[in-house]
């Protein structure tokens, strides 16, 4: 199949943003005016892109059926965070958010944002309206855009770090952040809150000299990031910058990854995850063009006519490096220069105390599958605000769906540490029941909000640990993600023990990935039941201990040791 076959009819999305011009059109009606608690299907694929999905209490839809109920509706409402950042009081402002128009419970994603879950439609607009007064918006953080850009939380406040990738981030994020009105219209009253929190009335707008009127064919990721730190995963991105750092720390510039990306579907071949490719190095007053210039790319080359096969790693499989690169500059004006080489890929989860370089600390804090909630001795919500009350530390949001808490100066860290222990927080393993296992497994949220899931994730991880920790494996690092359907929220394809939802309590098990991001696991079992997991995965372990040479990690081994067969069930992996 062709990237852009103009002879096959486009997707039923891409009528929906042709017959909704910016992203307003049937939205604006039916939230104005609201007839039922659920949208219609035109309004709700709309509302992503303003940061919202349309999802149910699954939990609830037989027992609702039964008694001829309609489905128990809400929203997931997620914030957009260049790099994970927010002040103090932004955040405070969410806790308080997520009581007065959710569940109660903030969730960290792996894409450093944070998502309202079970908000009632009469909630939308005072929820995104009130995080907008505090300069967190919405826009964007979902649809068929360039999402939330993600760098290192914590290197620009690190030790031996002569540049600020947070920066880069904001000013690629603000860059295509998109330009009609519709959504300031809609949430805010036709007002825009500036910068310096002064309120400007919005010009009715509904052009977009960027995307054009049907934006991307499908999400667009993109991330900045450090070889020694890889935590946001560079290769698994539509687009990366990876940062090229000279000896002394000074960043010499960038290579321009692209075509990343690990959704996948059940039964479709022609669908894979892929790791990027290195285009090109740039010099760093460069990164915005380029960028831009890239992401015109897939903005005109991609797919329209097929979603499941309109992300930016088939433009890139399809057509190659070598065209991409040609692209890339003939729109440029100038060609790249040829990739530079970097040091040795690792990765850090950046929990624990560390001392900044203006000799305040962060603190690093473990957030399960990223849940900000209240639960027996862990009372992470609690605890977490307290901290922030107290000493007003900046926060920033981790790609492993943890929290660090900035700029606590040295007087307030033992106070810090108190409230840690107090509310059974934990920083590093031993604290509040933290194994090693445990710290480095991820889950996306699945069932019962997330319509796209085919099995549970969250709520069946904290079981399997449970089930693996029994076994005598809590002391283990093994890179564990569940995800609960083949979109890959969690990241399994690049974990060394990936799983992923089949159907109804059945997982397909992929071994091999690293810790480092720069290798894709491949299947090793499929449609395993959700209780056998726990004796296949310790099953591995085991033979791992056994046969393991000095140092090597699970995926490392499982590599060496020929362990799966590609990606899909009887089909070779993607070479990437």
């Amino acid at each position: 199949m062709s990237v852009a076959d103009p002879t096959r009819p486009l997707s039923h999305v891409e009528e929906i943003k042709i017959a909704n011009p910016g992203l307003g059109g049937v939205l604006l009606e039916e939230i104005r005016h609201p007839q039922q608690e659920r949208l219609g299907e035109e309004a709700a694929i709309l509302l992503k892109a303003h940061g919202s999905y349309q999802q149910d209490d699954r939990d609830q839809r037989q027992a609702r059926k039964k008694a001829s109920q309609d489905r128990a509706w809400q929203f997931m409402v997620r914030t957009r965070a260049p790099g994970g950042r927010m002040t103090a009081a932004q955040y405070l402002l969410a806790d308080e958010l997520a009581t007065r128009h959710g569940n109660g419970t903030l969730r960290i994603t792996t894409r450093q944002g944070l998502q309202f879950h079970g908000v009632g439609r009469a909630n939308l607009k005072p929820l995104i309206k009130a995080l907008n007064e505090r300069l967190i918006t919405t826009y964007a953080a979902c649809g068929d855009v360039a999402r939330n850009v993600m760098t290192c939380p914590v290197a620009d406040l690190l030790p031996g770090h002569h540049y600020d990738l947070q920066a880069v981030a904001q000013r690629i994020n603000d860059r295509f952040i998109p330009e009609s009105t519709a959504y300031y219209e809609l949430w805010l009253d036709g007002e825009k809150v500036l910068a310096d929190g002064k309120r400007v009335k919005v010009t009715p707008n509904r052009e977009e000299p960027f995307y054009g009127p049907t934006y991307m064919p499908r999400k667009h990721k993109m991330a900045i990031g450090l070889p020694h730190d890889n935590c946001v995963d560079l290769f698994t991105h539509d687009l990366a910058l990876e940062a090229v750092v000279e000896e002394g720390g000074s960043l010499r510039g960038f290579n321009l990854l692209a075509g990343g990306g690990l959704g996948s579907t059940h039964g479709k071949a022609e669908t894979f995850p892929r790791l990027a490719d290195r285009v090109g190095f740039l010099r760093p007053e460069h990164a915005l063009a380029v960028i831009e210039a890239a992401s015109a790319i897939y903005r005109d080359e991609g797919d329209r006519t097929n979603r499941k096969h309109a992300r930016l790693k088939y433009v890139l499989e399809e057509r190659g490096v070598a065209w991409f690169r040609q692209e890339l500059a003939r729109r440029l004006g100038w060609p790249l220069e040829a990739p530079v080489e970097v040091g040795p890929y690792a990765a850090h989860d950046h929990l624990g105390w560390q001392q900044q370089a203006d000799g305040n600390w962060l603190a690093g804090i473990w957030v399960a599958s990223g849940r900000i909630k209240d639960e027996g001795g862990q009372r992470v919500r609690t605890g977490l605000r307290a901290i922030v009350e107290l000493t007003g530390a900046e926060v920033r949001l981790t790609p492993q769906q943890n929290i660090v808490l900035a700029r606590i100066t040295p007087a307030q860290r033992k106070a810090v540490t108190a409230l840690i222990a107090e509310y059974g927080l934990a920083t590093s393993e031993g604290e509040a029941g933290l194994t090693t296992l445990r710290r480095h497994a991820l889950a996306c949220p699945a069932l019962p909000t997330c319509g796209l899931a085919v099995a549970e994730a969250e709520r069946y991880l904290p079981t399997l640990l449970d089930a693996l920790e029994a076994r005598g494996f809590g002391a283990e690092q093994v890179n564990l993600r569940l995800s609960g359907c083949p979109n890959s929220c969690s990241r399994p394809p690049t974990a060394e023990i990936g799983i992923i939802g089949r159907s109804s309590g059945k997982y397909n098990v992929y071994v091999g990935g690293c810790r480092a991001g720069t290798r894709l696991a491949r299947l090793y079992r499929a449609e395993v039941k959700a209780a056998e997991l726990p004796d296949l995965i310790g099953a591995l372990v085991t033979r791992w201990r056994a046969e393991r040479l000095a140092g090597e990690s699970f995926g490392d081994w499982a590599t060496r040791a020929g362990l799966g067969h590609g990606w899909h069930a009887g089909a070779e992996t993607h070479p990437a």
